[in-house]
């Protein structure tokens, strides 16, 4: 497995597996798959070219992805947020995602954050044992944060580490 740091060329595949994620594991996201093709790609672009956003790759398939933004306000640029984590059902339980999350916490430390941040579904045990196991600490539960599409709402956990 290699990591790689996506650019703008890097948008269609980003979004076509992005899209991938949101539509077959709803309800481990946030964001709909609906509201997320509403981004234009040209959108998309600029993030990845502004942005950290690594992928881990076997043979030139990518099997995890994952983000880090800094906060740009002065009062808060020390912070940083882990977004957008997925890995596809095969790489699961082979560490991709514990690269892509090592590569990020690298990537943190050379630009000088002192904390990342991160939110994932509650509900979402396995997100959250990797999460843990890299250090990251539940701070809060936002109650029915999400609602899905079925109706019901869902908890969001809030979980942060300090670098």
């Amino acid at each position: 497995m290699e990591i790689i740091r996506l650019t703008a060329a890097d948008a269609a595949r980003f979004t076509a597996m992005r899209q991938t994620a949101l539509a077959e594991e709803a309800a481990s996201f946030r964001t709909s798959a609906e509201d997320d093709a509403k981004v234009p790609l040209a959108n998309w672009e600029r993030r990845l070219a502004q942005e950290h956003v690594y992928a881990v790759q076997r043979d030139g398939v990518w099997l995890a992805i994952g983000g880090l933004s800094r906060e740009t306000r002065t009062k808060l640029a020390h912070k940083g947020l882990v977004w957008g984590m997925y890995a596809v059902p095969a790489a699961r339980g082979t560490g991709a995602a514990a690269r892509i999350l090592e590569q990020l916490e690298a990537t943190a430390r050379e630009i000088g954050l002192r904390q990342l941040q991160l939110t994932l579904m509650a509900d979402n045990v396995r997100a959250r044992r990797v999460y843990e196991r890299h250090g990251y600490e539940l701070y809060a539960i936002e109650p029915d944060s999400v609602r899905r599409e079925d109706g019901s709402y869902a908890d969001e956990a809030l979980m942060w580490k300090r670098m």
